[in-house]
């Protein structure tokens, strides 16, 4: 009785498909449709093939010329669909990418090396916690990315001003009111303005010719080593590499969910994709070191927050450990240096402020014209140890002197503790100290705001205030 019914199955099935070609040889359509007469199968979808060359009334299925004819496929992750973006509903960390060069125990050594100074420590709890993930679009950070009060601070803010400039600049057509707008982006926007600045640093990095990115897979991709601490995320590396940007782009688009959330180690991947793109032996080389030779050359602190070559690698592709511009070969004394200084060649597209209380006024940290004026008006700053961005929405305030008169300066930290905040700069009639005498000039100075002392390392004696009712707070 069995061998019957599979005899029988197997003739309908033959019936079926010569059905089908003959549908196919005499050019019938597609078309999308429902056959309650087959099983039910819920991890599948329905695809009918349907003839578009009769009418067929609805009122009567009798009536068809032929047969509908059911086919299937394997099924599909679900999605959603949320403004003109497709995100499949799969967890990230449950998502495996085809392709890649999984790493070997002598890359990951070096990594941790040029990265942490030491194969036996890892990352702290917060970096792990740290992820690229934007504000509510409700509130008055729609355009920002989340900080944590770690050392990623720093790191997330350098890429919030490359997505500031692709937000607020990269227009075709540009205007106050398009500027000022676009700081109430809807989320598709600002994903777009991440995606293309987390790509132009890294391809920025690999000097505009190649660059990697860096994915964290389910499995080990070497066994456990006395050599190399286990961190469960150096060991299920994944290295891609691409030599042309348009690549890039798509399968950053793609894979961005991998660096979006918290607890995904995003901060630790792009950290470790940009290390890659520039190279280990180039990022020794701007460091003016040999590897293995001094451990206190390392892109980290000891409390894992960023060096000066960090932050150049992030700002202009270069891990150099001076902020001047140039090279500078000879002491203020005019004695030859033992060793070269490289700074900054070229104005880099997000600038740096700095600027330190426990610095003397003689001996204070030197910044560059090349860092001062980028080319466009955004800057990264670091009060106190504290890192924060300033940006203005008018771009010709780095190229126009008639706009530096009178301007505002916006500031933000990340964190949803502070309120929104501006600073109006007024560079035409000075800063007014009330005190006449210069011990009261001393101790009124001592009063300033270190946010404030900072902007004046760029726009010396301006009169700068705060928006009304914010007290400073840095």
């Amino acid at each position: 009785m069995a061998e019957m019914e599979r005899k029988d199955h197997t003739f309908q099935e033959r019936e079926k498909l010569t059905r089908l070609l003959t549908i196919f040889d005499t050019g019938l359509g597609l078309g999308l449709g429902n056959d309650e007469n087959q099983p039910s199968l819920h991890t599948r979808r329905r695809v009918t093939i349907a003839d578009t060359r009769q009418s067929v009334e609805s009122n009567s299925s009798s009536q068809l010329t032929q047969k509908v004819n059911t086919f299937y496929v394997d099924s599909w992750p679900e999605v959603q669909v949320k403004d003109n973006i497709i995100i499949p509903n799969v967890p990230a960390s449950s998502r495996s990418i085809i392709g890649g060069t999984p790493i070997t125990i002598e890359t990951a050594i070096e990594l941790r090396q040029v990265v942490l100074g030491s194969t036996v420590h890892s990352f702290s709890r917060e970096w792990r916690k740290s992820g690229l993930m934007f504000h509510d679009l409700a509130s008055a950070w729609a355009y920002g990315l989340q900080t944590l009060r770690c050392g990623s601070r720093g790191l997330v803010l350098c890429i919030q001003g490359y997505l500031l400039k692709h937000l607020l600049f990269a227009r075709e057509y540009t205007s106050s009111l398009i500027t000022q707008n676009a700081l109430k982006p809807n989320d598709f926007e600002r994903r777009r303005a991440l995606v293309s600045g987390l790509c132009e640093i890294l391809w920025q990095a690999g000097e505009g010719k190649r660059c990697c990115v860096c994915l964290s897979q389910e499995q080990d991709c070497y066994k456990s080593d006395y050599k190399c601490r286990a961190d469960g995320i150096t060991e299920k590396l994944h290295l891609y590499e691409f030599k042309k940007f348009q690549d890039l782009q798509i399968f950053v688009k793609r894979n961005l969910s991998h660096f979006e959330y918290e607890n995904s180690n995003g901060c630790i991947l792009f950290l470790y994709s940009l290390v890659f793109s520039r190279t280990i032996q180039k990022v020794y080389e701007d460091m003016d070191t040999v590897p293995g030779e001094n451990r206190k050359n390392k892109l980290l602190t000891d409390n894992e927050e960023l060096t000066i070559s960090l932050l150049n690698l992030i700002l202009t592709g270069r891990a150099v450990k001076y902020l001047h511009n140039g090279n500078v070969v000879f002491d203020s004394s005019g004695q030859m240096l033992p060793k070269t200084f490289r700074g900054i060649n070229e104005r880099s597209h997000i600038g740096f402020l700095f600027w330190d209380k426990g610095e003397n006024d003689d001996e204070r940290t030197e910044i560059g014209s090349m860092l001062k004026t980028p080319r466009n008006p955004v800057w990264v700053t670091l009060v106190n140890n504290q890192f924060g961005l300033l940006f203005s929405t008018n771009k010709d305030l780095v190229s126009d002197w008639r706009v530096e008169h009178r301007f505002v300066l916006h500031y933000y930290t990340g964190l949803s503790c502070h309120a929104p905040t501006a600073l109006t700069v007024d560079t035409r009639f000075g800063r007014r100290l009330r005190a006449k005498t210069a011990i009261g000039r001393k101790e009124e100075k001592e009063k300033t705001p270190p946010l404030v002392e900072c902007i004046l390392t760029k726009w010396y004696g301006a009169d700068i205030k705060w928006n009304d009712g914010i007290i400073p707070y840095v």
